[in-house]
């Protein structure tokens, strides 16, 4: 297992928000991402690690309501800003391994959605089977993950990553939790491209600025066009849905 290198816990580091503002600057390809999980997305929304808000507000537009997670301090405090003005949006500053702790004994979700988070617990496993139980009988977990084990590298280790996905791993823990996955698919190719660079040859333990913004504004358009239309055979992350069949007894 590969453990995160920080001199600073989950809920301290100001790396998080710093890489977030960083994406948050890419807005071609938060609108790709998004769209890839609205699809999925109705009822009672609950966003497990929810950031500085790239996605909540266009949640809430498109949920019944949303309940956002981060435990971040300085993430939190940037997600609630983003968010004062939605009033079908509730914030809690709380990991995700404490969730079903903090929420009401009768909450079920009929989505739960889990973009770029589950990397970074350490027992994915258990936290998953946390959130099954948070989700109705017949509602989604959509997932987001970085793919690729192969080009795990600095940049992994300095945002608290864990591990990469393959795709018949996060098949089997996400079966091993009590869900059906209804759909499993690789995500940007090209950006595989550049963490694979960044891993092995650049000694970086950020994303660049430069490559971000060429990405965004000049690869994105018709990436995300090519995609579509033809499924990426490998790329930089996984995009996972499951479906709840049958209650999950608490472990």
């Amino acid at each position: 297992m590969n453990v995160p290198t920080s001199q600073f816990s989950v809920e301290e580091d100001p790396f998080f928000a710093e890489d977030l503002r960083q994406m948050a600057k890419a807005p071609n390809y938060r609108r790709w991402q998004f769209s890839m999980i609205s699809p999925y997305v109705k009822g009672k929304v609950l966003e497990v690690g929810g950031g500085i808000g790239n996605f909540t507000a266009d949640l809430a537009g498109i949920a019944e309501s949303v309940v956002s997670i981060e435990p971040n301090f300085s993430c939190y405090s940037q997600l609630v800003k983003r968010v004062e003005s939605l009033p079908n949006v509730t914030t809690l500053n709380i990991a995700a391994e404490s969730l079903h702790q903090h929420m009401p004994p009768d909450y079920q979700a009929d989505t739960l959605i889990c973009m770029n988070v589950l990397e970074h617990i350490q027992q994915d496993a258990s936290a998953l089977r946390i959130f099954v139980r948070l989700l109705k009988t017949g509602g989604k977990l959509i997932l987001l993950v970085p793919a690729a084990p192969a080009v795990f590298g600095r940049i992994d280790q300095r945002l608290g990553h864990y591990r990469r996905y393959s795709k018949n791993g996060l098949k089997s823990v996400l079966i091993e939790s009590g869900l059906d996955p209804e759909t499993i698919r690789y995500f940007n190719f090209v950006g595989l491209c550049g963490w694979w660079w960044n891993a092995k040859f650049a000694p970086r333990e950020k994303q660049s600025d430069a490559q971000i913004h060429f990405f965004d504004r000049f690869l994105v358009p018709w990436l995300s066009v090519a995609e579509r239309i033809l499924p990426a055979p490998i790329g930089q992350s996984l995009l996972a849905v499951g479906k709840k069949l049958k209650p999950v007894a608490p472990t």
